[in-house]
């Protein structure tokens, strides 16, 4: 049965059927996956000893004892400080990797393995973002990443099929659109179903909030029809973006990108916008990705027909030829072996270069002062083709010249580096029956763990430790409870003013001057929404004595005080109305840590005085936006 679903039949019809992929909008996908590891990556490596480091906010061994001992994480192969940089390097070799299309599968694969080892080596600073991120890699690797738009494709110059379905297709979609529904059906409950209060309550959260919602949430004659609508979409969409009917499929897909702006518009919530709208491009239907490659097409379209030809015993000379094309956009270019042209012949064996030929017909002929060849040939194929401005960052003629000849001479080895580094077979990401059964195995589990984890289940029967023990080991554990079944129910945000040594204070995530006010600036008063998650998460927990101790470890802090201020959450534009009740919920002296230097009582005592007294300057008095 798997493998009947690996051949699109009558009822897999392209264009119809949900798990029918375009192979182009795979293409796609993969490189804007690839893209977002790696800013992911960027702003991850400004906190490298937070992380990573052997003083880090939680310490290997706590990681290996905080969620099921099924969790698995290659951080803890060695608590020494080369195994973390080794894995940083090798993520970024695996992105690009993907990024350009250079054994696809593999980098895929080693991508889900670090993506899943960072998320259980730091599970203070885990969120939903960060959860779509690594069950989307670990599906994708089954997919035929690399058959277009890809160095692998130009590299074994394959002509792959338009479409594919497998197994791995229908694990891919039934995946990302679970995440909806099932988001969607966790939010039954009065706030979302009868009284339309939760978008306004989620809107009037200060620690989430963008300027763009405080424009509107206090319309509450919008906030509450909006609710139910967003409850309705978020069960329905994906529903109708599985019906094999064109445009019930477009309708479902729009649906689900808009609501994914909106939220991106509304509430700071990190990548996760991004990352849910990324997962949705392999599901565009087919013929969308048709209109909008014939509309790209006519955009491109030239007049002059080049003809290039290229050493048939050279297999990288040909790959630099397609590359070239694929670069500019030249789409009606024509590959011929040169021996088999007796003007680019001569030219190959007296210069020891390629030719390139300008002419109306593919098979026409030109004088030989008409041929280009070297360098001038580059030049001339990207003035012909619908991106000239590529040439200004090229070298000049001369420098060109001197680049090619190199080129030339090496061709040899540059080639058997390049089989190398591509392998002997292009990998299509089709498995054989192997992955086929891992992919639909690793579905069941999918289905079968939000089924066992949902509410209705666990009020009857608690089935999770059945099924933990394979979605751990597969690293698909998943909970898509973001706002459910209601929003937060207490605006709450946290202020932390700590005591430098050197006197004066500071916040003590981003050393900025203390705020006793709503975090209007939203997660730069954390230090990122990562950093965020690390204080809503440790505060709630009763573990911020661990993000006190990280930062009384670097010498600059000598006391640190965690307030937390909060309200009611009324669901209604009265909330902006209701006052601030503030709370300390913890106070440090940096000495008090393991290896922290003694620090001035009368200096500290000042310090918790101080705050003392501005806080209670604004409880009860302090109001929102």
């Amino acid at each position: 049965m798997i493998a009947a679903l690996e051949r699109p039949s009558r009822v897999h019809v392209a264009g119809r059927s949900p798990f029918v992929f375009d192979v182009r909008a795979v293409g796609v996908f993969r490189i804007l996956l690839a893209g977002t590891i790696l800013f992911d990556q960027c702003v991850r490596v400004a906190d490298w000893g937070a992380f990573h480091s052997a003083s880090s906010l939680v310490s290997a061994a706590d990681s290996r004892a905080w969620d099921s001992p099924w969790v698995w994480s290659v951080y803890w192969l060695s608590d020494g400080p080369l195994l973390p940089v080794a894995l940083e390097v090798l993520r970024t070799v695996a992105s690009l990797a993907l990024l350009v299309g250079i054994r696809s599968r593999l980098a895929a694969f080693v991508l889900f393995v670090i993506l899943a080892s960072v998320a259980a080596r730091n599970p203070l600073f885990l969120q939903g973002g960060d959860r779509v991120l690594i069950v989307m890699t670990f599906f994708a690797v089954f997919l035929p990443l690399g058959q277009r738009f890809s160095l692998s494709r130009l590299w074994f110059a394959e002509t792959p099929p338009p479409h594919v379905c497998s197994a791995a297709t229908v694990a891919f979609a039934v995946q990302v659109l679970l995440v909806w529904f099932m988001s969607g059906i966790l939010k039954i409950g009065e706030p979302w179903c009868v009284d339309g209060t939760a978008i306004s309550m989620a809107l009037h959260l200060e620690l989430f909030a963008t300027e763009f919602a405080r424009l509107w949430r206090h319309w509450d004659w919008l906030a509450q029809p909006l609710t139910l609508f967003v409850f309705w979409l978020e069960c329905l969409a994906p529903l109708l973006a599985l019906i094999p009917v064109l445009w019930c499929r477009i309708v479902g897909l729009a649906a689900l990108v808009i609501l994914e702006v909106a939220i991106f518009l509304s509430l700071e919530v990190g990548l996760f916008p991004l990352i849910s709208l990324v997962s949705l491009v392999p599901l565009v239907p087919v013929p969308v990705v048709d209109r909008l490659a014939a509309g790209l097409a006519r955009r491109q379209a030239t007049s002059a027909s080049l003809v290039l030809f290229f050493d048939r015993d050279c297999r990288f000379c040909a790959f630099a030829c397609r590359l070239l094309l694929a670069c500019c956009g030249k789409r009606d270019a024509v590959l011929r072996e040169a021996q088999s042209h007796p003007v680019a012949a001569r030219n190959l064996a007296k210069h020891f270069a390629w030719s390139v030929a300008e002419c109306s017909r593919a098979d026409a002929t030109s004088p030989a002062d008409r041929y280009q060849r070297g360098w001038g040939a580059v030049l001339l194929v990207l003035q012909r083709s619908p991106r000239p401005w590529l040439a200004r960052f090229l070298p000049g003629a001369v420098t060109g010249e001197v680049v090619y000849g190199w080129i030339g001479r090496n061709r040899g080895g540059i080639g058997h580096l390049g089989g190398m580094v591509f392998g002997h077979r292009h990998s299509s990401g089709l498995h054989g029956e192997a992955g086929r059964f891992v992919a639909a195995a690793a579905l069941v589990v999918v289905l079968a763990w939000n089924a066992v984890t949902h509410p209705a289940t666990l009020a009857k029967l608690d089935l999770r430790p059945l099924v933990q023990p394979l979605a751990a080991a597969l690293n698909v554990q998943q909970y898509w409870n973001m706002f459910a079944p209601q929003p937060y129910d207490q605006d709450v945000w946290w202020a932390i003013p700590a005591l430098r040594r050197g006197g004066g204070q500071g916040n003590l995530l981003t050393g900025k001057p203390v705020a006793l006010t709503p975090p209007r600036d939203g997660a730069d008063r954390y230090g990122g929404y990562r950093w965020r998650k690390i204080t809503s998460r440790s505060v709630m927990q009763g573990q911020f004595e661990r993000v006190a101790g990280y930062f009384c470890r670097t010498g600059h802090w000598a006391a640190v005080d965690v307030w937390e201020f909060s309200r009611p959450n009324l669901g209604v534009a009265a909330t902006a109305d209701a006052p601030y009740e503030a709370e300390r919920r913890g106070r440090w002296r940096c000495d008090e840590f393991d290896g922290v230097d003694a620090v001035d009582d009368d200096a500290v005592r000042a310090f918790h005085s101080d705050v003392d007294h501005r806080v209670r300057e604004l409880d009860g008095v302090l109001r929102g936006f």
